[in-house]
Order: structure tokens, then C-alpha cells, then sequence
């Protein structure tokens, strides 16, 4: 029979064959055979006649007067009657299942213009979160998932910092994880310096003192004692800020990298081709922001090699230091025998001036001035080595690789990768003709 056309099949004198017959066109049992719809199996005599005995020739001619094809129709008649419900919820799951599945096919890129336009809303769609989570801007199910880790995290029975709690130092909120990661360069460099309070650090002092002394009063260390003091710290901080560097490419890569894959749905056929190509030009791009921001950084420490400042930070301190040391000292006179502590803080400096002799006055001041000079150094270096990252990781790259994607290839190029493959043409159109058959089908099914 031609295909679509009504079917009608008989199979006779199935009374001959064993017990069970029935079950078995029915799918029950060892050996099933499942008849389709317009699949119809009757005996050629029913229980009584078979009783009766009569003869197959007297059910042949029975069968002429229509007997047989009267008893298929009926018999036909009342299944499809009885299976169609079942027929017209099993094609609607079947149709909603068909449109889903071509919805989630990427749009179809049939020419230059089409592709031109998906290309550069994705593109678009990209710069909108970069600028998104740089000024601080999180959607909420980003931050469902920050509490979540938050609270899966948190053991009731001990305290947790707010730094414990960030675990991830590669999530995509990236105004915060740049903070984390300033905050983490101001505490290397802090604690790169030396203790200038210490006993040890005195003794040094002591004798650069004694060596200068041919050339400088006793009371008075020369200016050059201060710079040879100063040249130590002063190597120390390369390597804070280049592990600020460090931090922020690495960051880049990993967040705008996986910005990218999230924008490009995984279904995508072109997905795989373009990623690379557009990841190359990404990668390229911090490469470029990293030797620039070096540079920056080598050039700004070059300048920190002479000793300056106007900042009242310096002065303030070191004032303060004096007068809380000439505080102690007429403690110790009006106290007379009672004991005074001989430490205090300035400016969390603890500075302890227990045993200081008269020739020991130049090296405290030395190290005042070491102490209170550093400390403005370090707050300098720390704002300007982030600034520098922030201008070159973020205003000169993040921000702006929109532009250099949307520019680094021709509609032309783009169409090539991002046309639509033949295989998948055909998978969609064979969708849409499977759905409009289903849809006819169902519309007679329902109208029957």
C-alpha cells in the first residue's frame, strides 16, 4: 500500500494455529507480534462456528458476501476509537518535544548579513557583562550562588573573616577580586620592611654612624646614612608589585575566558572555531596590557629611588614619635624611682627606648625617619602599582576588547566559520516538515 494511505489486513484461518494466538497479535507473551494501527487480525470463525464445524469452504463463501471486510471495519472502526486519546496525547508530547528541541538549535546563519548581526550581538552582549561585573554589578544568580558557598561553608562553632568566606578567587565578580587582590600587594609590602625598631636594626644603625663619623657630627647622621638605609628597603619592593602583575593577568585570562564561553551558547555549531580565534585575540591583548604595565611599574620605581616627599604623613610621625619620647623622658624624671613602661606606639610603630644613651639619640632618629618614610613610600607605591593595573588590565583591555573583537574579522571570515553546516540544515528542516505533518495530523485527529 502507498505510504499515508488507509491499510486494511487480514490474516485468516488463524483458528488453526495453537492456543494464544490472540495474546501474541496483541504483544502478550513469548514470540509478540504487535499489529499496527489499520493492522487488523480476525478469525475466520468465531467461537460458535468453530463449534458448529463448519467448513472452510462454506467461510469462503461467506467471506464473498463481504462477511469478512464487514467484520474488519467494525473491528478496525472500534480500535481506532479506542486508542485515539491516547494517539492524540502521545502526538502532542511528540510536537512539543519536536519544538523544543528545534528552539534550542542556535539561529539559523544563511548569509553575510545574518551572521554579521548574531556576531555582533553576542559581542555586545559580552562588553555589557565585563562592564557589568567591573563597576560591581552581579545578577542574582550569581550571588545565589556566593551565599550558598557562603553558608555551605561557615562552621557555627568558629569565627569566619569575610576573606575566608571568598573562596574562590576566580569568580566573575570582578570589581571585588581586584580589591582582594590590592589589599593582598599593600600586606606583602608591609611586611617586606624591616623591623626599624629593633635591637638589630640599632646596631646597624650604630655602625654606619661610626663609620660616618669623620665626616658628620655624632648628634647629626649625614643624609647618605638615610639613602644606604633606605637602597635595602628599597629592593624589597619589585616583588610585591610584580605579583600584583602576576595576579591580574592571571585573573584576566580565567574570568575573560569564561565570560566569553557563557556568551556563546555550548550548542553552537561554530562555537568551538570561534572561541579559539577569539580567546588568541584575548590572550594577546593582556599579553600586550602585561608588558605595558611592567614597564610603567619599572619606570615608577625608578623614581622611588630618591628619597622625597611632601606628604604631612612623614613629619606628623616623626613629630609624634619625638614628643611621645620626650613624654617618657620627663616621666621617668617626675616618677623619679617608680617605674615607667618604656614603650608606646605611634602609628602601630612599637618602639621601645629602654636603655637609650645619649650616643644611641643619632640612631634613634635615623630610625624614626627610616620608619615614618617607608610607611609614606609604601602607601604610595601600593595606590600607584594599582592604579597602573587597574588602568592597563582594565581601562585599556577589559573594557575595550569589544571594539578589537568586533574589528579583528571581515563579515566574510565570520560567515565561513559561522555558517550554518548542511548536516544541521538538514536536521532543522526535517524538524519543521516532522512538526507540520504532526500538526495536520493532530488537527484531523481532534476533528474526527
Amino acid at each position: 500500500m502507498l505510504k499515508g494511505e488507509r491499510q486494511l489486513i487480514a490474516v485468516s484461518k488463524i483458528d488453526k494455529f495453537d492456543k494464544g494466538i490472540g495474546e501474541k497479535l496483541q504483544g502478550i507473551g513469548p514470540g509478540p507480534m504487535v499489529l499496527k494501527l489499520g493492522c487488523v487480525a480476525v478469525l475466520n470463525r468465531t467461537q460458535e462456528e468453530i463449534d458448529q464445524n463448519i467448513p472452510f469452504d462454506e467461510m469462503r463463501r461467506r467471506e464473498q458476501h463481504g462477511q469478512l471486510v464487514k467484520r474488519l471495519a467494525l473491528i478496525q472502526q472500534e480500535r481506532i476509537r479506542s486508542t485515539l486519546p491516547s494517539i492524540i496525547d502521545e502526538l502532542k508530547k511528540e510536537i512539543k518535544s519536536k519544538k523544543s528541541e528545534l528552539k534550542q538549535m542556535p539561529p539559523p546563519v544563511t548569509s553575510e548579513m545574518d551572521c554579521w548581526v548574531l556576531y555582533t550581538d553576542l559581542i555586545k552582549k559580552y562588553r555589557e557583562i565585563i562592564n557589568a561585573r567591573v563597576n560591581g554589578v552581579y545578577d542574582n544568580e550569581m550571588q545565589l550562588k556566593i551565599e550558598e558557598s557562603i553558608f555551605a561553608t561557615t562552621d557555627l562553632s568558629r569565627t569566619v573573616n569575610p576573606t575566608q568566606l571568598s573562596n574562590d578567587r576566580f569568580d566573575e565578580r570582578i570589581a571585588f577580586q581586584l580589591y582582594n587582590r590590592q589589599k593582598e600587594c599593600r600586606e606583602k609590602l608591609h611586611n617586606s620592611f624591616t623591623h626599624f625598631f629593633s635591637s638589630g636594626y640599632q646596631k646597624l644603625v650604630l655602625k654606619l654612624l661610626e663609620e660616618n663619623a669623620a665626616v658628620a657630627l655624632p648628634n647629626f647622621p649625614s643624609f647618605s646614612i638615610i639613602e644606604r638605609l633606605y637602597r635595602a628597603e628599597q629592593s624589597k619592593f619589585r616583588k610585591p608589585c610584580e605579583d600584583l602583575i602576576e595576579s591580574y593577568v592571571e585573573y584576566s585570562k580565567a574570568v575573560l575566558i569564561k565570560i566569553l564561553n557563557e556568551v556563546f551558547a555550548e550548542e553552537t555549531s561554530y562555537k568551538d572555531q570561534i572561541i579559539h580565534k577569539l580567546t588568541d585575540l584575548i590572550l594577546r591583548a593582556i599579553d600586550e596590557s602585561e608588558e605595558r604595565c611592567h614597564n610603567d611599574i619599572t619606570k615608577m620605581l625608578e623614581i622611588e629611588q630618591r628619597v622625597f616627599t611632601l606628604n604631612h604623613y612623614y613629619m606628623d610621625t616623626v613629630n609624634k614619635i619625638k614628643k611621645k619620647y620626650q613624654e617618657y623622658n620627663d616621666s621617668v624624671k617626675l616618677n623619679g624611682n617608680t617605674k615607667v613602661s618604656p614603650k608606646f606606639c605611634i602609628n602601630d610603630f612599637v618602639i621601645d627606648v629602654s636603655g637609650l644613651s645619649n650616643e644611641h639619640q643619632a640612631a634613634l632618629d635615623a630610625q624614626i625617619a627610616m620608619s615614618a618614610y617607608c610607611r609614606v613610600v609604601e602607601k604610595r607605591i601600593v595606590d600607584q602599582v594599582s592604579q597602573l593595573c587597574y588602568h592597563w588590565f582594565i581601562t585599556r583591555c577589559a573594557l575595550v576588547l569589544d571594539s578589537k573583537l568586533s574589528s579583528a574579522f571581515t563579515s566574510a571570515i565570520l560567515f565561513e566559520w559561522m555558517r550554518e553546516p548542511f548536516d544541521q540544515q538538514q536536521k532543522r528542516e526535517n524538524l519543521k516538515k516532522s512538526i507540520d505533518a504532526m500538526e495536520r495530523a493532530l488537527a484531523m485527529g481532534q476533528n474526527a
